[in-house]
């Protein structure tokens, strides 16, 4: 554990879920007092996972993101990680965008009404494009300027697919965000767009439901359905480690001069792209134990052809480096495979 520290205390939303409890991990080793919020169902585990930092660990239970009453969890507060999104697929398209427009704005109007001028959210690469776009398989970079064009409607139309409304939900919800900016000059607002996120689990995560996969395992179940037999569908957006999406939160608390700025700051993650059937075989490599558990992969395509890049540049000045999908890929069935021990998850 890092030795206390005179930084500030900061509050993370989401600090339950896969990413949220991964920035709590990374603030509190990198010195930060840190009161997450959670439903009031999660808050004593939440608790129990990051007792080991006793008084620099609070919780604060909100039970509903887009509406809740953020007064007692902002009390000295100086900056806010809104890492709080709702799952896709969990609720309908209108639950959906509601909850992540809302949820953000909530967040923003209630901490600005006391004074916190520094945030960071978290947004996604699908703010930026989407897997169908046709520019993804070609040489075009995309930048900051970029939006998925997805509209609200289409995220309604009876039928629409779970990632249309999840990326309906983020397209509007960080605009909703810049928007509030543009009214609000004197904050200073970063956003966060990663995309698929994989790797370890926090240490201080724990599973609370071994029934409720979809929600505990976040997008590491994709890797659970390939240790599982199955092919999981192509990310044409990439891929990161979840180590690297934390270390990018926390770093932006500190990010520029403390100037304000109309800039939009939008920082793009550097993405892998990955090839399940290079995975599958990786996995079979350095793991052999579960050779037998990973589907065959000899009518299984690999990627081929051009693909977009983005700008990364913002990101790099706040990290470094990064972690390679080997790495990541690693980390998170050897994480999955522990808590199929433990029992914390159905097989």
């Amino acid at each position: 554990m890092a030795a206390p520290s005179k930084k500030p205390l900061i509050l993370v939303t989401g600090a339950s879920g896969f990413l949220g409890s991964y920035v709590v991990y990374d603030a509190l080793e990198a010195g930060y007092r840190v009161r997450g919020t959670a439903r009031s169902g999660k808050v004593d585990l939440l608790k129990q996972g990051y007792s080991q930092y006793q008084d620099r660990f609070e919780v604060a239970p909100v039970d509903d993101v887009a509406t809740g009453d953020f007064a007692e969890a902002l009390k000295g507060v100086e900056a806010v990680i809104h890492v709080a999104s709702p799952i896709s697929g969990v609720a309908d398209a209108e639950t959906t965008l509601d909850s992540a427009i809302n949820g953000s704005l909530n967040v923003l109007r209630q901490a600005e009404k006391v004074g916190i001028k520094k945030f960071v959210v978290t947004s996604s690469v699908v703010a930026l494009t989407s897997p169908l776009n046709p520019r993804i398989l070609s040489d075009y970079e995309f930048t900051d300027k970029d939006w998925n064009p997805v509209t609200k409607e289409e995220a309604l139309k009876p039928g629409a697919s779970d990632f249309i409304i999840y990326s309906a939900s983020k397209v509007l919800s960080e605009k909703a965000v810049w928007d509030f900016v543009k009214t609000h000059p004197h904050i200073d607002v970063t956003t966060i767009l990663p995309p698929f996120i994989f790797g370890p689990f926090s240490p201080g995560f724990i599973v609370q439901d071994a029934s409720s996969r979809k929600r505990n395992l976040s997008t590491n179940g994709y890797v659970y359905q390939l240790i599982n037999g199955s092919i999981p569908q192509t990310l044409g957006v990439g891929t990161v480690d979840i180590r690297d999406v934390a270390r990018l939160h926390v770093a932006a608390l500190t990010q520029g001069d403390g100037s304000m700025s109309q800039e939009q700051k939008r920082v793009l993650v550097p993405r892998q792209l990955i090839d399940w059937k290079v995975v599958a075989e990786y996995i079979a490599e350095k793991r052999p134990e579960l050779k037998n558990r990973l589907p065959p992969t000899n009518d299984v395509p690999n990627l081929s052809g051009s693909f977009a890049t983005v700008d990364t540049r913002r990101a790099r000045e706040l990290v470094d480096a990064f972690f390679p999908w080997q790495e990541t890929i690693l980390a998170a069935v050897d994480d999955l495979v522990r808590l199929e021990k433990e029992g914390s998850l159905v097989a």
